[in-house]
């Protein structure tokens, strides 16, 4: 990040280029990249949007499968990072209750949700199953695992589901642990400030809303 001061001694924060209307406009995420030599993989993406007075804040989960594999090498210059499905991703918008439930589990106090029922999100087009479940073998971690298919006619179910290891696990619980006042209240008033907002664009989308 760079810092430019301007005539009237104010400082303008830049990042990578942008100005601070586009910064205010950006959503930070979580994300955990788990790509694999046989293209299997997958990546599971998390960032937050407070409550309001008139929204209950949510935690937007967004899976993908692994689209292609690494190739090239840095060596010779030609590194190809492998590429995610995001074009047919899963949303699902976690509420204050379905984050607690998966709280339990990645602080270790249940071993799945719900027994393994996992969260059930029922919405006009999808039906949508979360499940979230700790393991010690054969490999120790959270197993997220989540299933959604149409309600039309002929609609294949659609699974993604990825490891997360103990460390990645830690790390998503404590995150959503501290983000539970933003769900419930919001943004403390003495921190929010006003978005520049350019009359002549139309307001940016915050989420494509495929659940709820």
């Amino acid at each position: 990040m760079s810092s430019n001061t301007n005539e009237n001694g104010q400082m303008a924060d830049l990042e990578y280029g942008q100005d601070v209307a586009q910064q205010r406009n950006f959503s930070p995420a979580l994300s955990f990249y788990h790509a694999n030599s046989k293209g299997t993989g997958s990546v599971a993406s998390f960032d937050i949007t407070p409550a309001t007075g008139d929204r209950d804040g949510a935690i937007f989960m967004k899976l993908a499968q692994q689209r292609s594999v690494a190739t090239g090498s840095r060596e010779q210059g030609n590194r190809q990072h492998a590429t995610f499905d995001w074009a047919n991703r899963i949303v699902v918008k976690l509420n204050f209750n379905d984050v607690c439930q998966m709280l339990s589990v990645l602080n270790g106090k249940e071993t799945s949700i719900n027994e393994g029922k996992g969260l059930y999100h029922d919405t006009r087009d999808w039906t949508t199953i979360i499940n979230l479940s700790s393991q010690t073998e054969p490999v120790r971690g959270c197993f997220l695992d989540v299933s959604r298919r149409g309600k039309s006619n002929g609609d294949q179910a659609t699974k993604i589901r990825i490891l997360l290891n103990p460390h990645e696990a830690y790390g998503l619980g404590m995150v959503m642990e501290q983000s539970l006042s933003l769900l419930a209240f919001g943004v403390p008033r003495e921190y929010r400030r006003a978005p520049a907002v350019d009359a002549s664009q139309p307001a940016p989308a915050m989420h494509d809303e495929e659940d709820e």
